[in-house]
């Protein structure tokens, strides 16, 4: 009890002393402001003192001058006036500008002041006999205003000197009813202090008691109440330290299908109420099984499951059916039922190596399911490992292969499938990778949509095909497939002008194409953009068509040169006569249309004879061409083939 009484009167010293230390500054410090205010006055009239010494040395030299007449006395005048004219640069700034502007007339006398003073440099430029007497007019109108500003200066400065002494008087008042009050104040806060001793022992309670509180929120998820990452990474380490070699440790990479749809559609509330259901049955999944076992939330809708049981224990298989089965049954959520489902990665950990990376292999794994469809569950393989390094390669170097041009175009021919007369070509993307060989397009088409890539990617395509189209005969086009990406760029229009421009190809002959997916994204702005395009000759190409939206609403607005029939209806047609009426359809919409026709991946005679009798007129796949580089194009001898098309596709597969 004694320490703490010793601990108020500390704290009343100090406080006491703080406020004596305060208190001298504050009058030292308003004497050395009320000492600069002084000196601010003094200053003031120290400065009007001199200009009106500065103006009437002027006078003085110019009565010098007009007596001698000579150039020295006349530079001696130039000087003074330059000296007035400084005088007066300062009277119009610092507190002298301030004393002008606290009093309306002196402004204006000021004014005037300067205009009259700048007037009589132009006077004084051109002295001579006759305008002696407007100078000596001019001189006296200054020095009136002059004096005006002076006078006026030393009566501010005695008035502002009056209310000081005033206001001397009110402070020793005020210091008197201060010092009181500083009494008061000590005798408040020493009651206050004690309060407060009392108040910091309760809280220093409180905090002791939440300490594990704390910890808690520091390793688990706020909304669900599962654990997190933290957590996660802690049970990993005390499974390396303590596993045995009679356990293992199952780690399950969880992932929501379709979880933006139900925050899109319930809003966040709903989600949010769907990942409280799930963990709930989440914790009593792991729960139902033996072991030192774990379910965290480590992602907005990504869920880990950490199994650590005896090998005897745990049949990872039959635990995962299981974990599947659980999201059959809808869950019973705040907002009502919700049926769910997931993609599952999971790997397994039989050594404590094998815990450095267990569950980026679930991961990973999980990452492999997605790919596959919603609802998949995978189990981590080394395969997969390569493969996600691959892909970081290849995601890698794609900016320095296209840098670099070592993406290339290959061409596919595109023929009259009647006559066997070729066409066209198309422009396809091929990367044969130093190091890891050919990188199919599938591959790392993707990757460049996903990076932005594919912009400089389509760039590379365009001037490419533009100009390797050249040497071919006049009348075959070349197609260049357009992202969804470059579509939505304001500067693909200008893109393919100035791409046209500096290879001088002729936009009939260039043909660019865009797939029905692209086109779903924005309608309007799409069929804009393509408008732009066939406005400067281009011609625009529906690819894949049938395999996605197909509906009439886009294909009526805009008017499409080309419709594309996708290779699967080609192999449907082999098996399927609805895919035969379908087709009928297809090339009776594009005649309606104004459209050509032109099915790809035709790969046998009997697939090109096929459509050749339904009336399709084009057509291209490996049948009659496969995809060249543009060394191999220039090789073939298209004259020729002109000449002895005839009327078999024979010539045609022999290119």
């Amino acid at each position: 009890m004694r320490r703490v009484n010793l601990w108020h009167v500390a704290i009343l010293c100090g406080f006491l002393i703080t406020h004596f230390v305060f208190w001298t500054y504050f009058y030292v410090s308003y004497s050395i402001e009320q000492e600069q205010a002084r000196s601010l006055e003094y200053d003031t009239v120290w400065s009007s003192t001199n200009g009106r010494n500065e103006f009437y040395r002027l006078s003085a030299s110019l009565n010098q001058y007009l007596a001698t007449r000579t150039p020295e006395d006349l530079d001696a005048l130039s000087v003074k006036y330059e000296i007035l004219l400084a005088r007066l640069e300062t009277w119009n700034s610092g507190n002298f500008r301030r004393f002008l502007n606290s009093n309306r007339e002196m402004s204006n006398v000021f004014s005037q002041l300067k205009t009259e003073v700048t007037d009589l440099g132009f006077a004084l430029e051109n002295i001579s006999e006759s305008t002696v007497t407007d100078i000596h007019a001019r001189m006296e109108k200054i020095a009136s205003k002059i004096e005006v500003i002076a006078g006026k200066s030393y009566q501010t400065s005695i008035e502002r000197f009056a209310d000081e002494r005033a206001d001397f008087q009110d402070r020793l008042m005020t210091e008197k009813r201060i010092v009181m009050g500083l009494l008061v104040l000590a005798t408040c806060l020493l009651a206050v202090v004690m309060r407060q001793n009392w108040i910091l022992k309760q809280a220093n309670a409180q905090i002791a008691g939440d300490a594990d509180q704390l910890s808690y929120m520091a390793k688990h998820d706020a909304l669900t109440g599962l654990a997190n990452r933290t957590l996660v990474d802690e049970h990993l380490r005390q499974a390396k330290a303590n596993l045995s070699d009679d356990e293992v440790v199952l780690a399950v990479a969880l992932d929501l299908d379709g979880f933006k749809a139900i925050n899109d559609t319930l809003g966040h509330a709903g989600g949010d109420a769907l990942l409280i259901a799930l963990a709930k049955r989440l914790n009593l999944f792991v729960d139902g099984i033996s072991g030192q076992n774990l379910a965290a939330r480590v992602g907005g809708d990504e869920f880990m499951l950490l199994f650590w049981c005896r090998k005897k224990d745990l049949d990872c298989d039959s635990t995962i059916r299981f974990l599947s089965g659980q999201f059959n049954a809808p869950l019973e959520t705040t907002i009502g039922s919700l049926l769910v489902g997931t993609s599952i990665g999971y790997a397994i950990a039989i050594e404590r190596d094998d815990l450095d990376t267990v569950v980026l292999n679930a991961d990973l794994a999980l990452t492999e399911a997605k790919l596959v469809g919603p609802g998949t569950d995978l189990r981590f393989s080394t395969p997969m490992r390569t493969r996600m390094e691959r892909r970081l390669r290849i995601e890698r170097e794609l900016p320095d292969a296209l840098a670099n041009s070592l993406i290339k175009p290959h061409y596919q021919l595109q023929y009259n499938i009647v006559t066997g007369e070729p066409i066209g070509l198309e422009a396809l993307a091929r990367w044969n990778h130093c190091d890891i060989g050919p990188v199919s397009p599938s591959e790392f088409i993707p990757i460049a949509e996903a990076s932005g890539d594919v912009v400089e990617l389509g760039r590379l395509m365009l001037r490419s095909a533009c100009r390797d189209v050249q040497f071919l005969p006049d009348h075959m086009r070349v197609s260049v497939n357009l992202s969804m990406i470059q579509l939505l760029n304001d500067d693909v229009v200008a893109l393919v002008r100035d791409t046209l421009e500096q290879t001088g190809l002729d936009p009939r002959r260039l043909k660019l194409e865009v797939t029905e997916s692209v086109i779903m994204h924005n309608v309007e702005l799409v069929a804009g953009v393509l408008s732009k395009l066939q406005a400067m000759g281009v011609s625009i190409s529906l690819d894949d068509f049938g395999t996605g939206y197909s509906a009439l609403s886009y294909l009526s607005n805009f008017k499409w040169d080309e419709l594309k029939i996708d290779r699967s209806f080609v192999l449907a047609c082999e098996s399927s006569p609805k895919a035969l009426n379908i087709i009928n359809v297809i090339m009776s919409l594009a005649y309606k249309m104004n459209a050509d026709l032109l099915v790809e991946g035709l790969e046998t005679r009997e697939q090109a004879k096929t459509f050749q009798r339904l009336g399709c007129r084009f057509g291209q796949g490996y049948y009659f061409s496969k995809p060249i580089p543009v060394e191999q194009l220039r090789e073939i001898p298209f004259n020729e083939v002109e000449e002895i098309a005839a009327s078999n596709l024979s010539v045609a597969a022999h290119i």
